[in-house]
């Protein structure tokens, strides 16, 4: 019998080529967990055969057919060219309307397996990876399932999602305590207590004890019916251990490496990273490089920083170690904007550290830029970079990329329509966006929505920002499934407003301006991590990026994943190549 059961929920469809990817956080849970004495078992549903046994394969083919037809077809001028897609259009949608149903009824058949497998195995704790959307709802079918049949298990949620929203994970009574932040240590608290209770009762009051106490930390937790938060513990990341991968089936090799915790400029208006990182931990270079190392022993050579932000220096003292090393690998990236790049020596070194870092097998980065404005910049996102910054940061990329002869992809982010506080007109702004893309001709644009997270300035300080949250606003964006390729007129419409506009108009502006650079000839929605995905599975210059996402768009919309499945089997080819030649 296992001390702890983890499971990595999923949604019934695939959101991303990059959804069966390595999962590192389990990983070292899994490590940290058994090193403190106790069995772990994790139960990892992010894998290509998991979608495949909710999808039923004929209606994938089917849908798979019509989107195909669809997406050959431009618009015609004729009157029957027009009546045929129409007809095409409304077959394809009841084709995804009936295997959605399928999905959800195969998924929740599946779901209670699970729930009867481990109340059977007799577990006393379950820890839940949650996600958004569909995927905290399938989360919360499976713990209100288990409550059922297994009453004395602990359910524990954890994950992106509890780390986001914090408290509102239990406000519906499902979770029995959450788990925000780093969880190595809460998790092993956890287990230690189970062994000292003899029921749940007992063990959920000596949990609000410990955690009031502050002996818990990073635990959200009922106390004489009110739901609270136990302090942030500060995380180090050189503490933490190395992650156990022991099943591949099904994955993506490419490993995401810890190289540090937080964010090192931590006061984005709109971001919520520091109510679980509240400070900046660097790993030691010589660590890292040790990770790497011991994953090319099992097969992997493509790997991606996980730090939301990783400083440049830190990341050129690792690049360092690899090349004095001899190590052979490709590697991604979040980077940051350089404050004040135009500067002729700030410049000259930036140049420098990239041409280290693309030395070092570097290919692919992403920033963060959500406006193009100053004013917007500096007062609403409070990025601490301007326009210049981001045109001689990229530049720099750029020059670099070229004087070592070796490629780089170069992605960035905008939150638009974003809050104007009256600064400059909407339209004015999106102008502005496009000038700097033009100007700076990125690989990729990501353009997200605004959204006030909890715990954000945007959340915090809504009606200075422009938002209008109604009283239902978190317990919808709890379960609120942005899927990209949606269409516009399938989105739900919940109670958010952002200076008068609604959702639905909020997703049209930013679909405006995302429409508005693809006729511009510019990429947009492929993300660094993508980018090592396409190129090391063969796909060249920017006709190929553009290749990978019209077959991508093609087999998310159609759940017809023939075509992910062998991109996964050309990544992992490579990423396997790339490890065995670094081997005698």
């Amino acid at each position: 019998m296992a001390d702890l059961i983890l499971w990595n929920s999923i949604a019934t469809r695939r959101r991303s080529p990059g959804d069966d990817f390595l999962d590192n956080g389990l990983a070292i849970l899994k490590a940290y967990i058994r090193g403190q004495g106790f069995s772990v078992e994790v139960i990892d549903w992010a894998r290509s055969g998991q979608w495949e046994k909710m999808t039923p394969r004929i209606l994938a083919r089917i849908s798979g057919y019509l989107a195909s037809w669809l997406f050959s077809r431009r618009e015609s001028s004729k009157n029957r060219g027009k009546t045929v897609k129409r007809l095409v259009g409304l077959l394809f949608i009841l084709s995804q309307d009936f295997m959605s149903t399928v999905q959800k009824w195969r998924q929740k058949k599946m779901i209670r397996e699970l729930a009867q497998y481990i109340c059977n195995s007799g577990c006393p704790v379950v820890g839940i990876k949650t996600w958004y959307g569909e995927t905290f709802r399938s989360a919360r079918y499976f713990a209100g399932y288990l409550r059922k049949i297994a009453p004395e298990v602990l359910i524990v949620a954890g994950g992106p999602h509890a780390s986001t929203y914090k408290e509102a994970v239990l406000e519906d009574g499902l979770f029995d305590i959450a788990v925000a932040g780093e969880g190595e240590r809460a998790l092993a608290g956890i287990l230690a207590l189970a062994r000292q209770t003899e029921n749940k009762k007992d063990l959920l009051r000596a949990l609000a004890r410990q955690a009031s106490l502050g002996q818990l930390k990073n635990v959200i937790y009922r106390s004489n019916g009110a739901v609270k938060s136990s302090p942030v513990e500060i995380s180090n990341v050189n503490a933490k251990a190395l992650p156990v991968y022991e099943n591949f089936e099904g994955k993506t090799l490419i490993h995401v490496i810890v190289e540090s915790l937080g964010c090192p400029w931590g006061k984005c208006n709109f971001c919520t990273h520091s109510r679980s990182y509240p400070t900046y931990s660097a790993r030691n270079p010589e660590s890292v490089v040790e990770e790497i190392e011991q994953m090319l022993t099992r097969g992997i050579g493509i790997f991606r920083y996980a730090g939301s932000t990783t400083l440049l220096d830190h990341a050129c003292q690792i690049a360092r170690l690899i090349e004095e090393k001899g190590i052979r690998i490709f590697y991604s990236m979040f980077g940051r904007v350089e404050a004040l790049a135009a500067d002729p020596g700030v410049y000259e070194k930036l140049v420098d550290s990239y041409r280290q870092l693309l030395r070092s097998g570097f290919r692919s980065i992403f920033l963060g830029v959500e406006a193009a404005d100053d004013d917007i910049n500096k007062l609403v996102m409070n990025k601490g970079i301007t326009r210049s910054d981001v045109v001689h940061t990229i530049a720099a990329m750029r020059e670099a990329s070229q004087t070592e002869g070796l490629p780089l992809d170069v992605g960035i982010s905008l939150i638009y329509p974003a809050p104007t506080l009256g600064k400059i007109p909407m339209h004015r702004l999106k102008e502005e966006n496009i000038e700097l893309i033009e100007e700076t001709e990125p690989d990729s644009v990501l353009v997200s929505p605004p959204a006030p997270f909890p715990g954000s300035a945007w959340f915090k300080r809504k009606d200075y920002f422009g938002f209008d949250l109604g009283e239902t606003f978190l317990r919808d964006i709890l379960v609120y499934d942005y899927v990209l390729y949606r269409p516009l007129y399938l989105w739900p419409d919940i109670d958010l407003k952002l200076e008068g506009m609604s959702l639905r108009e909020i997703f049209e502006e930013c679909a405006d301006l995302r429409q508005a650079l693809e006729k511009r000839g510019f990429v947009t929605e492929i993300t660094d991590v993508q980018f090592l995905m396409l190129r090391n599975a063969g796909y060249t210059g920017k006709e190929g990026v553009l290749e990978f996402k019209n077959r991508t768009q093609h087999a998310i919309l159609s759940c017809d994943y023939r075509w992910i499945n062998r991109l996964q089997e050309q990544v992992n080819q490579a990423s396997f190549a790339l490890a065995s030649s670094n081997k005698g």
